[in-house]
């Protein structure tokens, strides 16, 4: 923002909180409204948060029936500034709050965006059955303006939230819905996470050829797109997948080049780099080298430990 639109806002500014001592009912709230952008736009968002909270009340005072699209619109300030401030947990409530507004205004492409907006965060939080729930819904709302991107983007955080509660079969019929939703829409990079996800999934159930199929298409779309990261999750995967599929010698090829990959990052995945450290581990005993792999396991325990003191002090 240039120093002469600095210097506009800034006067803008001062003439509102003139203008605040002087209004009262409608004309305040919409004051405080006017205040709250400006507030969002140099990114004062606690700020912005008190005067819409303020502008808000006063609504409810004047009669919700008559100012639910105001309303509407104050809450949205406030649930973008509360995810600005990663206070994720309250942008979500706020999202609930919007969807029932929505609801009331028998808006139901508002509502849908609202649900599909709480899920989002609830999933950030990890509450994830809440996260269901905001997605479930905004999948079963009736909306006109639903796109095939929207139905899969759905489908895709509902499975991812079921996979993290262990459901991962339910995970897997919602991950093949959104795989093809996202084929419709023809965005590669979509059906690329759904991919990812799907393999996992397949994988913590035991199904080696599909757990296969879905990483060598992630493999695939790693290489096209020259992602030496996601190259590496994707041999972490396959490799897992040999190991399903008792393919040991295979299993070993592509663990090693995963952990070359995946120790490449400057801000390492350590989870990964771990699972891929066992699962080599696992495959070097199945080949009956288990000296090798002991040899390993020792040299993980380290980090292993790091993790296991953190948990202990949290």
């Amino acid at each position: 923002m240039s120093a002469e639109n600095n210097k506009e806002n800034h006067t803008q500014e001062q003439e509102l909180w003139e203008r605040i001592g002087t209004t009262e009912g409608i004309e305040r709230a919409e004051v405080l409204d006017e205040l709250s952008h400006i507030a969002y736009q140099r990114d004062s968002y606690s700020e912005c948060i008190q005067l819409v909270d303020t502008s808000i009340e006063i609504y409810y005072k004047l009669g919700m029936d008559s100012h639910v699209r105001e309303i509407i619109h104050a809450y949205e300030g406030k649930a973008l500034s509360l995810r600005k401030l990663d206070r994720l947990a309250e942008s979500a409530d706020t999202f609930e709050d919007i969807a029932k507004l929505h609801q009331i205004n028998d808006d139901t492409e508002g509502f849908a965006r609202a649900k599909r907006a709480a899920g989002c965060d609830w999933y950030e939080v990890k509450e994830w059955q809440k996260c269901i729930d905001g997605h479930s819904a905004a999948r079963d709302a009736i909306d006109p303006e639903a796109t095939p991107m929207s139905m899969g983007t759905d489908l895709l955080n509902i499975g991812m939230a079921q996979a993290k509660l262990g459901q991962h079969h339910a995970a897997i019929e919602n991950f093949l819905r959104a795989r093809q939703l996202f084929k419709e829409a023809k965005n590669p990079e979509y059906v690329n996470w759904v991919d990812q996800y799907a393999t996992i999934s397949y994988s913590e159930i035991g199904n080696g050829p599909e757990a296969m199929f879905h990483a060598k298409h992630y493999f695939n779309y790693s290489k096209v797109a020259e992602e030496l990261i996601l190259e590496g999750y994707a041999l972490y995967y396959i490799g897992k997948a040999h190991i399903l599929c008792e393919e040991f010698e295979d299993a070993e090829r592509a663990l090693t080049k995963a952990l070359t990959l995946l120790t490449l990052e400057k801000t390492k995945d350590w989870e990964d780099i771990l699972g891929a450290n066992r699962s080599l581990a696992k495959a070097l005993t199945a080949l009956g080298r288990e000296d090798e792999a002991k040899e390993r396991l020792e040299r993980t325990k380290t980090i292993e430990e790091t993790f296991c003191d953190d948990e202990e002090a949290a």
